[in-house]
């Protein structure tokens, strides 16, 4: 893949995933800015990219360390000389627990979110065994009513984890799941607000029940970049921002200007007046769609170019609607729906720069799903 390097876009054999640099610099310096300007830092999600060297570009832009949904991720991001990682997911079971220690050993520092009283009791188990201390984060549910203990239960919980002699409690984490379902940049900006309040507000009961608060973290993409100075938090968790997707576009969240990851595809049949056929299917483009989202991705740079429905090795796109028409053998790039679900279906993305192949990342975290 390497003999690809300063090689015109159009010699990457299809399908592909590719990411303009060029884009991808740009929305991590803008995230940065504009949580430097609130006095808050920021402790990307690698869901949506699960790549190293885009972590490191983060880092470098100020990033103050990751944040990974999965062990297998946060193990990943170690091994590609990642230093601070924080998992946000509850871990239990003792494979898990051997690994988490394994992996606290080769970090500089390691956080884990917590919401229950029996992960916590696996955690400081195997972290005693090692002799060893583990910080923990604790998950507050507010407002996606996914996972995290309810806000006027924190306390309580907080005096339960203070009998487990292993762990470290550094603040309260919550997911800002709610953003999701807003109507464009001013609900936001009050679903920010209300975000930044609501955590803040446990915090506070914390600080009264004795327990010191280092971090209040939050955040998602919608609400990337519109934190206020003092809302209450002190580090974002934004994922998606980097890469972008459509499904961000038709939120609001951001413009199709502002998509780095794009699908390359290649038209392999045009059999009729209603659909161009192109190689990549389910294999290649996610199936992760919102109901916001039309179909299973967009054509770059033709109007009307939807890919209305996908299989195994083809998917198909809408020749009645498009703006243009394709022959066999041409190619397109397509703007996936979901960036974290897509980018999970390949081993490598080809870095593209001014058109051409800039370099090659391997995804390092794809697959890592344990």
């Amino acid at each position: 893949m390497k003999s690809l390097l300063d090689m015109p876009v159009s010699c990457v054999d299809t399908p592909a995933l590719l990411v303009d640099y060029a884009i991808l610099q740009r929305n991590i310096q803008r995230l940065q800015e504009a949580s430097a300007a609130a006095e808050i830092a920021v402790r990307p999600h690698i869901k949506a990219h699960k790549t190293p060297q885009v972590a490191q570009m983060q880092i470098q832009a100020g990033a103050i360390g990751v944040t990974c949904a999965k062990l297998g991720e946060a193990e990943a991001m170690a091994a590609g000389g990642i230093e601070d990682i924080f998992i946000a997911n509850c871990l239990v079971g003792p494979t898990k627990m051997a690994r988490l220690v394994g992996l606290a050993k080769h970090v500089r520092h390691l956080s884990v979110a917590v919401e229950s009283i029996e992960s916590a009791r696996q955690m400081s188990s195997a972290f005693s065994e090692a002799d060893m201390q583990l910080d923990v984060i604790i998950e507050a549910n507010i407002g996606s009513n996914r996972a995290g203990v309810e806000p006027d239960a924190a306390v309580e919980f907080a005096k339960a984890l203070a009998d487990f002699p292993a762990l470290q409690i550094r603040g309260i984490m919550g997911y800002v799941g709610f953003a999701y379902y807003g109507g464009g940049p001013e609900d936001f900006a009050e679903s920010a607000a209300r975000e930044a309040k609501a955590l803040s507000d446990v915090a506070a009961d914390l600080q009264e029940g004795g327990f010191e608060v280092q971090v209040i973290s939050g955040g998602c993409t919608p609400t990337a970049g519109r934190y206020q100075k003092g809302c209450g938090l002190t580090e974002v968790r934004c994922g998606t921002y980097c890469l972008n997707d459509h499904n961000q576009v038709d939120l609001g969240a951001c413009s199709r200007q502002d998509i780095a990851a794009t699908v390359l595809s290649t038209v392999v049949s045009v059999p009729a007046e209603d659909r161009i056929i192109i190689d990549a299917g389910t294999k290649a483009l996610d199936q992760a769609v919102s109901d916001l989202t039309e179909g299973y991705g967009w054509l770059k740079g033709y109007e009307g170019g939807n890919v209305y429905k996908i299989n195994d090795e083809h998917g198909y796109v809408d020749r009645r609607r498009l703006q243009g028409d394709f022959a066999i053998g041409d190619k397109v790039e397509i703007y996936p729906p979901r960036i974290c679900t897509c980018l999970n279906l390949y081993d490598y993305m080809y870095v593209i720069e001014n058109g051409q192949v800039r370099d090659v990342w391997q995804i390092t975290a794809r697959g890592a799903n344990t």
